[in-house]
């Protein structure tokens, strides 16, 4: 097991039970008591752990730089043409669809069309969106809106309680959303927003992130996952990120001028 994905399950764990303890992570994990304590210390760093005597409890993440008008209103051409492609290509009838939260989200919820499809979403936005989309059968199936911790101001649910209701679903495909792309690292500012999308790529048979092209080559705060986690990356004919040098498949969208 890779350290990063050692240490995503370390914060789900906190976040679970409220409390890790070393002993117990070494033991789980087959490794030194030491490798833990690296462990939580990185993620002490991280800003997403606090560590205590003997373990660690989860910490609140900080609050992103950005406001959600402000990120929403970024690369829209771009958005709109990953979100197209999605709901044209990726998406079909009879699909069980895990939909992470963020702007693009929105996007992708406003695109998809089809019948029999269940959407299991923490995103309120694309939740109200697809809803509407259900009333005006636009689309058939059903909609799905975790509960859990909310957060208003990016307008997802997080915490234990989506973690655990994650727990009961699989789904055919999960459509995923980041703040950043760096190297093989998927980063989001929010790591409550991130232990999410790591339990919905662990859930799911098929898995494509949709990442604009501002989105490449850039750092956030938390790595929720790697290039290798998942199957397909949606972006942008702009784009830096290399096909050669990605280990899932790269698809390029042209936004409409």
């Amino acid at each position: 097991m890779l350290s990063s994905e050692r240490r995503r399950l370390i914060h789900e764990e906190s976040l679970l039970k409220g409390e890790v303890s070393i002993p117990a992570l070494a033991k789980r994990f087959g490794v030194s008591v030491e490798t833990i304590r690296r462990d939580i210390n990185i993620l002490s760093e991280q800003n997403v752990l606090t560590k205590v005597h003997g373990g660690a409890i989860p910490k609140r993440p900080p609050v992103r730089e950005d406001a959600y008008a402000i990120r929403s209103s970024r690369k829209l051409p771009e958005k709109n043409a990953i979100a197209e492609y999605i709901a044209a290509n990726i998406i079909q009838d009879h699909d069980r669809v895990a939909l992470a939260s963020g702007s693009t989200a929105e996007i992708i919820a406003q695109k998809i069309t089809g019948n029999q499809i269940t959407v299991v979403t923490n995103s309120i936005a694309a939740a109200a969106i697809l809803q509407e989309k259900l009333q005006h059968r636009e689309l058939t199936g059903e909609v799905i809106l975790l509960g859990g911790t909310l957060s208003p101001d990016e307008r997802y649910t997080g915490g234990v309680f989506a973690l655990q209701m994650l727990e009961k679903f699989t789904f055919s495909k999960a459509i995923l959303c980041t703040s950043a792309v760096d190297g093989v690292d998927l980063m989001t500012a929010n790591p409550d927003e991130g232990i999410v999308m790591s339990a919905m790529i662990r859930r799911a048979k098929y898995c494509c992130l949709a990442a604009d092209s501002g989105k490449i080559g850039i750092r956030s705060t938390y790595t929720y996952a790697e290039l290798n986690d998942i199957d397909a990356l949606i972006t942008d004919k702009r784009s830096p990120l290399s096909e050669e040098s990605a280990p899932c498949q790269v698809i390029r969208v042209e936004p409409k001028v």
